[in-house]
C-alpha cells in the first residue's frame, strides 16, 4: 500500500513539476506605462543598473524573492545567470555605490499589485498565471 501511495505522489509531483517547466517567464508593466516590446538586451541592462529609463520613461525592475524558482527561471532566461552571481554581481555594485539592485516581492500578488501603483515598474511572471489584472500588459515573450 506504501508503494502504491509513493508512486501516486511521484507522478504527481513529476506531473505539476513539468507543467511548471513549461510555463514561459514574460515581462508585464502596467497599461499606464507607455513601453512596449522590450528586448533581451534592454531587459538584461535594466536588471544589472546599467540603464534606467527607456524613451525618457523612468523604469523601476522588481524582482521575485530569491527562492522562488521563477527568479531562477528569469535569471538563467534574460541574464544567463544563477542566483550566486546575480547576488555577486550587486554586492559589488552597491560597495561600488553603483546602484542598488531591484526591490524583490515575496509573492507575485504583491509584485503586480506594486506595478499596477507604480509608474514605470516592470517586472515578470510565468504564463501558468491563471489570468493577468485588466492593468497588466505583458511587454515581451522572447
Amino acid at each position: 500500500m506504501k508503494n502504491k501511495h509513493f508512486t501516486l505522489i511521484s507522478l504527481l509531483l513529476t506531473f505539476v513539476i513539468s507543467i511548471s517547466v513549461k510555463a514561459e517567464v514574460v515581462m508585464i508593466t502596467s497599461y499606464q506605462t507607455d513601453i512596449t516590446d522590450l528586448d533581451a538586451r534592454i531587459i538584461s541592462r535594466l536588471y544589472t543598473g546599467k540603464i534606467i529609463e527607456i524613451n525618457g520613461i523612468s523604469v523601476i525592475p522588481i524582482n521575485q524573492d530569491p527562492s522562488n524558482p521563477l527568479r531562477a527561471r528569469f535569471l538563467q532566461k534574460y541574464l544567463s545567470q544563477d542566483e550566486d552571481k546575480y547576488a555577486a554581481y550587486w554586492t559589488v555594485r552597491r560597495f561600488i555605490g553603483k546602484g542598488t539592485p531591484p526591490k524583490e516581492f515575496l509573492s507575485v500578488t504583491s509584485a503586480l499589485d506594486f506595478i499596477v501603483e507604480t509608474p514605470g515598474a516592470i517586472g515578470y511572471i510565468d504564463t501558468n498565471l491563471l489570468t493577468l489584472p485588466k492593468d497588466i500588459k505583458i511587454i515581451s515573450k522572447q
